[in-house]
């Protein structure tokens, strides 16, 4: 049986080209490490501790604060959900009212049932075509903090997993004239604000709290995150007391020698590195301006900022449309996979994602243009074409809130049953049902079922898409109130 090393090895010697996180990718010329087993060490005399940092680790922590421009940052081993854990518990009350994103990842979900807090939600519109989630207005923020008064903190998600940025500065304008910290979950923007040409980041746009993943788009290993303070209205004390339930107590020393090479990497050589990656976004982006068939999100033709709520793209992610074919994103994912040895990151139903970072080389590049193209031209000499644009709106599987009937952990704490899925329309969920990547719910505890979350994870599962719930692989079962 091959071991998990041996499975990883083998994978390094492919030849795959890896258009997924994370950021470092795998690029052994910029970085290198010598054997970990040699380096592995526990808080030991002289190298400080993660949980009361006063040394050589506190100092790595105040370069990254300065480097991003916080109040203060924190160095996270357990990822960006564990900062979620940490940072809603730390800006909030048990049974808060909140107003937060739908479109959150599944750890905002779990901070919401650990602190029994009560969500409004902000839902943003849906980009044609594409079926992804736009951005979040200023104005609906100001409309649900009138038609709540009660609620105790916003938190939003910004860049999405494609790319899109809400407009953070404006949102948090409004937010903090009525009192209320902004938290802004940034794990797949911790490039930006860093240098020319990207957007600004949610600290230099005014967010409370901030947490991004560095190890998404930027060239440290996984798990790594940050946690920023940005001012005066959530406490570092309350950060800290959260983090020390929610991080290890045994934080890995290779992890955050990760994370301090990768901040000094960014103060010493960072000004050069993203300016050859805005070059080699732009020779891409120009390749593939005559797209016909396929559609990069955001570029060309289908320009969307200013529209659907979004407020700026982050370059960075290419995101291929496939709406003038018969192709679902999984089947794209597949072919690159199998013909051009391109690993992308994700795929939806009707667009995949490819991840990029100012370690991609000039091949990567070049490989993913080809890889694109080809599929261009095998679109183009298909005889029979049939419009994917009436063939995708045959039924509108658009995202729309499922009726709240509870809270999420009322829902958790009665009687449940597990019953088959497609004979549930009008039960009352008790679990969380979502794609992975990229982890947001399609409903959660307390949510009642309707045809139209039917339709759309019947049509998900057709086009190729893997569904999880909070038990197990999505197994056309579901757990629900039975009372």
């Amino acid at each position: 049986m091959k071991s998990l090393y041996e499975a990883l090895q083998e994978n390094r010697d492919a030849g795959i080209c890896p258009m997924h996180m994370p950021g470092h990718k795998r690029n052994t010329h910029l970085f290198q490490m010598e054997n970990p087993y040699g380096l592995d060490i526990t808080e030991i005399d002289g190298f400080d501790n993660l949980h009361n940092a006063q040394g050589i680790l506190k100092e790595s922590m105040e370069r990254a604060a300065a480097l991003w421009g916080a109040k203060q940052t924190w160095f996270l081993i357990n990822g960006s959900s564990c900062g979620v854990l940490a940072g809603i518990a730390a800006c909030t009350q048990w049974g808060d009212e909140v107003l937060v994103s739908r479109n959150s990842h599944k750890s905002l979900y779990h901070a919401l049932y650990q602190n029994n807090l009560f969500p409004h939600y902000l839902c943003p519109e849906t980009i044609p075509g594409f079926e992804a989630a736009g951005g979040i207005t200023p104005q609906s923020v100001e409309e649900a903090l009138r038609k709540h008064p009660n609620v105790k903190l916003v938190a939003i998600t910004s860049p999405t997993y494609e790319g899109v940025l809400s407009d953070v500065k404006a949102i948090a304008d409004i937010v903090h004239a009525k009192g209320i910290p902004l938290f802004v979950d940034e794990a797949h923007g911790a490039h930006l604000g860093l240098a020319p040409g990207f957007p600004q980041s949610a600290i230099q746009c005014g967010a409370d709290l901030v947490v991004q993943s560095l190890h998404k788009t930027l060239p440290s290993l996984t798990q790594t995150a940050v946690l920023h303070l940005n001012n005066h209205l959530v406490q570092a004390g309350a950060v800290e007391r959260q983090l020390s339930i929610y991080e290890t107590s045994s934080p890995s020393y290779l992890l955050l020698a990760s994370m301090d090479r990768c901040v000094q990497f960014l103060w010493d050589h960072g000004r050069e590195a993203f300016s050859l990656y805005r070059e080699k976004l732009e020779q891409f982006e120009r390749e593939m301006r005559n797209l016909s068939y396929f559609c990069l999100l955001g570029r060309g033709a289908k320009e969307c900022s200013g529209r659907y709520g979004i407020y700026a793209l982050d370059p960075s992610k290419i995101v291929l449309g496939s709406f003038g074919t018969n192709l679902t994103g999984p089947q794209i994912m597949e072919s690159l996979r199998r013909t051009d040895k391109i690993e992308l990151e994700m795929a939806a139903s009707f667009y995949v994602i490819a991840m990029t970072s100012l370690c991609d080389t000039k091949e990567n590049f070049q490989r993913l243009a080809h890889a694109f193209l080809r599929l261009e031209k095998e679109e183009s000499l298909k005889a029979d074409r049939i419009g994917r644009e009436k063939k995708k709106y045959d039924k509108d599987i658009t995202f729309t809130l499922p009726v709240k009937v509870m809270s999420l952990r009322e829902a958790e704490s009665k009687a449940g049953k597990c019953i088959p899925f497609f004979q549930s329309e009008g039960y009352i969920c008790r679990e969380t049902i979502f794609a992975y990547p990229p982890g947001i719910p399609l409903i959660v505890p307390g949510e009642q079922i309707d045809k139209k979350l039917l339709e759309r994870i019947c049509f998900m599962q057709k086009a190729g898409i893997s569904l999880n719930n909070s038990r197990r692989s999505f197994d056309q079962q579901i757990d629900v109130v039975w009372e």
